[in-house]
């Protein structure tokens, strides 16, 4: 290695943006020609001949402008020149063309390099390179010891660097300015091997971060303009300490810098983690955060989230999630969802979820949602379910159902429910599966609704009145469609010489049509009696086959035989005791067979259903 010992600094200007050194994408030469066709067009079109991306913030490029350019064998670069009219500046990474609306030029300015122990402190200001007015609040950095400021609000800056065994290269940006760049050897021994690149540029907007409510309250202004100055000019680094944001081992180069380990005392600020990030109070990541975040009150990343985040109250991603969200509170996700979200509070994805999501009050998925919802209040989903949602209040699925619904409250299917709905109250547009509960309620059933009432749009809703062998006067509600209903019926004696006898049944039957205005509906029913006291339990099992007669559309008369199977808790249903001996005296002539606590009998019944 050979090294040379500097006494005085030779300074070297030179503006230039960051190149690899093999042949970069831009300086490759290309032909092209195009008239009056759109910008968007031509880069696709150069993309395809390249084998590149371009990549930009489409507000600031007008790709519906129209164009024409005729080029041969010129470099990417100069052809960008001439549809972009020099207004952008560009940069390369991983196979992408970043272009930066720049349509103004700095010059950067250095005035003193002193040495000052291990140390040499560098001042010099920025100044518009069209008026040669200075500019505040520029940017100025230096890429291999990662060290920034911004100029004051006369230009100038002031850099302490420690000395370094490879030339000092200051770069200088602002928003809307190209950046320039300018080496210098300070007056140490300077190392010509070669050199390290601790610099990337990353593709994409990562200002959402600082525009939130948690970025406005904990980020500094100043942290905020150097951010949006440097964009995407990305490092890494092993380790971060910091007491608060703006106190921190990368100083103003935090919001810049991805770290393996950080260590936030009260809170801190970064690009993003790769590793493990633990913080007294709050963790803020401008990109992605890979392996463990754990925070006292909550963390937030703007990026993606790979690998667990631990919040006391709050864990926030304005990505996607692979791995596990988990807080006292709230858990938010503005991508989609692989893995767990587990909180006391309120979790919410944006997008797609795959994986469980478990809460006390509220879990809400704007997407579709494949996997679990389980919850103590309120599930939300914003179009399918592949899976299972349950809840002991209210369920609402805004798509389609395929799986299963349960809550002892309210389940919700705005469209197909394929699977099992099982609540209190279940309603689906259609039902491919089976609604099981109290009230069932859907407008077109291709499976079936058992419950007390069911409600189908066009269904089967019937008011019936009859008389039979036992009880003089019943009433019957019918509800559901043709191939199952639901019966809730009540009787009683109508005669004032006999014992009272009152009836409560609920059943099941099936509507089969013969033709014209004939059908017949079997049906199967479980009644309570009372019989002069509610001590013993008497229940009386019947199933009816009733022939059904239209007279009009909305009147038909029915009769039809009967059988029936009596039970009483009574040890001697045939002992002379007045109430129970009612029943088998109004039955006797149609017994079938008789036994100390049973009877079975045909009966018949009579009556007129309203339609």
């Amino acid at each position: 290695m050979r090294s040379i010992f500097i006494f005085f600094t030779v300074i070297l200007f030179f503006s230039t943006t960051f190149h690899a050194e093999a042949q970069s994408i831009l300086s490759k030469e290309i032909s092209i020609a195009a008239n009056r066709q759109p910008l968007g067009k031509v880069f696709d079109l150069m993309e395809q001949k390249e084998n590149f991306k371009f990549a930009y913030y489409s507000k600031l490029v007008p790709r519906d402008s129209i164009i024409s350019i005729s080029a041969e064998s010129a470099t990417i670069e100069n052809v960008l020149d001439q549809v972009l009219d020099k207004r952008y500046e560009y940069k390369e990474t991983a196979g992408f063309v970043v272009l930066r609306y720049a349509p103004l030029e700095l010059i950067l300015i250095l005035e003193k390099n002193i040495n000052i122990g291990e140390s040499c402190l560098i001042t010099g200001y920025v100044i518009d390179a069209n008026t040669s007015l200075r500019i505040p609040n520029a940017s100025v950095y230096e890429k291999n010891v990662l060290q920034s400021t911004l100029t004051n609000k006369n230009g100038n800056f002031v850099m302490r660097i420690k000395h370094t065994p490879q030339p000092i290269e200051l770069t200088a940006t602002k928003e809307n300015y190209k950046s320039v760049t300018s080496m210098f050897l300070p007056e140490v021994v300077v190392d010509e091997g070669k050199k390290s690149n601790l610099l990337d540029y990353v593709v994409g907007d990562f200002s959402n971060i600082e525009k939130s409510g948690l970025g406005r309250l904990f980020i500094s202004s100043r942290q905020k303009l150097q951010s949006l100055n440097l964009g995407g000019v990305i490092a890494k680094a092993p380790i971060q300490f910091s007491l608060i944001p703006s106190i921190s081992t990368h100083g103003m180069m935090n919001a810049q810098i991805v770290n393996n380990f950080s260590l936030n005392i009260i809170g801190g600020y970064s690009a993003g983690v790769r590793g493990f990030e633990i913080a007294g109070l709050y963790n803020i990541n401008k990109m992605n955060v890979e392996a463990l975040q754990l925070a006292g009150l909550f963390n937030t990343a703007g990026g993606n989230v790979t690998g667990v985040q631990l919040g006391g109250i709050y864990n926030n991603s304005m990505g996607n999630l692979i791995g596990i969200q988990l807080s006292g509170g709230h858990n938010s996700l503005r991508g989609t969802m692989n893995g767990i979200q587990l909180t006391s509070g309120y979790n919410k994805v944006e997008k797609d979820a795959h994986g469980v999501q478990m809460s006390d009050a509220y879990n809400s998925v704007k997407g579709t949602m494949t996997g679990i919802q389980i919850n103590a209040g309120y599930n939300n989903i914003g179009q399918n379910l592949y899976g299972v949602q349950m809840s002991a209040g209210y369920n609402v699925i805004k798509d389609s159902l395929n799986g299963l619904q349960f809550t002892a409250g309210y389940n919700s299917v705005r469209k197909n429910a394929r699977g099992l709905q099982v609540g209190a109250v279940n309603y689906a547009r259609k039902i491919d599966g089976v609604q099981f509960g109290i009230v069932n309620v859907s407008d077109t059933i291709a499976g079936y609704s058992i419950g007390l009432l069911n409600f189908k749009k066009g269904g089967y809703k019937k008011l019936s009145t009859s008389t039979n062998e036992l009880t003089n006067v019943n009433i019957a509600i019918k509800t559901g469609d043709n191939k199952l209903y639901t019966i809730l019926s009540a009787g009683a004696t109508a005669h004032n010489n006999e014992e009272q006898l009152f009836s409560m049944g609920v059943g099941v039957g099936k509507n089969i049509p013969l033709g014209g205005r004939i059908s017949i509906n079997p049906e199967f029913t479980v009644h309570y009696l009372y019989l002069d006291k509610w001590q013993d339990t008497n229940l009386l099992l019947k199933f009816d086959a009733p022939i059904t007669y239209r007279i009009f559309k909305r009147l038909a008369i029915f009769t039809g035989p009967s059988f029936n199977m009596y039970s009483s808790e009574q040890k001697d249903i045939s002992l002379p005791n007045a109430a129970y001996k009612f029943i088998e005296n109004r039955t006797e002539r149609f017994h079938l067979y008789k036994n100390k606590n049973r009877i079975g009998w045909i009966g018949w019944s009579f009556g007129i259903t309203l339609l």
